[in-house]
């Protein structure tokens, strides 16, 4: 009976998150991909629907191990629209975990349906060279299931660690709740593979790991719904990660480039623009983003952010010392959350001047 409570209750969070997603569904970024995802996430539950209500199905049980690593990366994609600008056509090796979870569960297909049944009524512990076929499943999933959920994750704290050298307002831009419901997933997939492997090898006599395994799959994937779904106020990246990495450039492009912001910000006075973006601010001078990024990381030793902040503090210097402005007012007209943050910073803008 709980076995079902626990499946209603399931059902009814995915419910609301379908009806909450085609709300918002032209806030999400990439739409098709998490409504993709959102269509397959029932199946992981399918063995479970199987064994709680009895139906006399034994025979397409433990065929769709792999739906939890389909939805994932499905979402991937999802996510990736959230903080790249303008990513590349998914790659076939990104689906290369999922056939293999795939080729993994073939044995299962040859399993006879009275087999099938008793690990219904009770997963097999221990036993792993007889039972091979399934714990092979589980495990590749279950890995599969971490390597996914490291990869998004990885992806995330990438957009973050590069977040100050394409928008000035880091604050505003910042993936809110996704980090953290990855983190769990990861959490989860280490937890199934260890279920996995002592189900296997007989560590413990857990004979309910195959459901625990799918529950908290499913657990996982709802709860990454949520952050997905929710509306997020970021700015895809037009960085290349690479280049940044390697932090190479000709000298004469990146002064070119360097010259051309400076321009650009004495001239029409970008700096004054509030949620200032690197890509609209590189397309204005006509210059390569990434290339922008070096020149000013080599040349100036600063991020875009920093080469931003120094003319809106100079700026600001200007408008206190020449008008009876208030210093809350010019950090507000700035774009500058803190007042006591903006004073700081002219402090220490003055001490370097002088």
């Amino acid at each position: 009976m709980l076995h079902r409570y626990t499946l209603l209750v399931l059902f009814l969070l995915y419910a609301v998150l379908l009806f909450q997603f085609f709300r918002e569904k032209q806030r999400v970024a990439g739409a098709n991909w998490v409504a993709a995802a959102m269509a397959v996430w029932p199946l992981i539950l399918v063995d479970e629907i199987i064994r709680a209500f009895g139906l006399p199905l034994a025979a397409a049980s433990s065929l769709l191990v792999f739906v939890p690593l389909l939805c994932l990366t499905l979402l991937y994609r999802s996510v990736k629209l959230l903080v790249i600008d303008n990513p590349r056509p998914s790659k076939p090796l990104l689906w290369v975990p999922v056939g293999i979870t795939v080729l993994a569960q073939i044995p299962l297909w040859f399993v006879s349906t009275s087999e099938k049944a008793t690990w219904l009524q009770a997963s097999p512990v221990g036993h792993p060279l007889e039972n091979w076929a399934l714990y092979l499943a589980y495990m590749v999933t279950g890995f599969g299931m971490l390597v996914m959920g490291i990869v998004i994750t990885e992806m995330i704290q990438n957009y973050h660690r590069y977040l100050s050298c394409q928008v000035v307002d880091v604050r505003e831009y910042k993936v809110r709740w996704l980090g953290g419901a990855m983190g769990i997933s990861v959490g989860l997939g280490f937890c199934c593979v260890l279920l996995v492997t002592a189900g296997a090898f007989g560590f413990f006599n857990i004979t309910f790991w195959q459901s625990l395994f799918n529950l908290l799959f499913a657990i996982a994937m709802l709860q990454t719904f949520i952050a997905v779904i929710r509306p997020q106020h970021t700015s895809p990246s037009p960085l290349d990660y690479h280049r940044l990495a390697e932090l190479k450039a000709q000298q004469c492009v990146m002064r070119e480039a360097l010259v051309k912001a400076e321009q650009a910000m004495s001239s029409v006075e970008a700096y004054k623009k509030p949620g200032l973006q690197l890509k609209a601010f590189a397309q204005q001078c006509n210059a390569d983003p990434t290339t922008m990024v070096i020149a000013l990381r080599l040349l100036e030793k600063r991020d875009f952010r920093s080469f931003v902040y120094q003319y809106r503090l100079a700026y600001a210097k200007s408008e206190l010392l020449s008008q009876d402005s208030q210093l809350a007012a010019t950090a507000k007209r700035l774009g500058i959350h803190s007042e006591q943050f903006l004073s700081g910073a002219m402090m220490n803008h003055i001490r370097k001047q002088g």
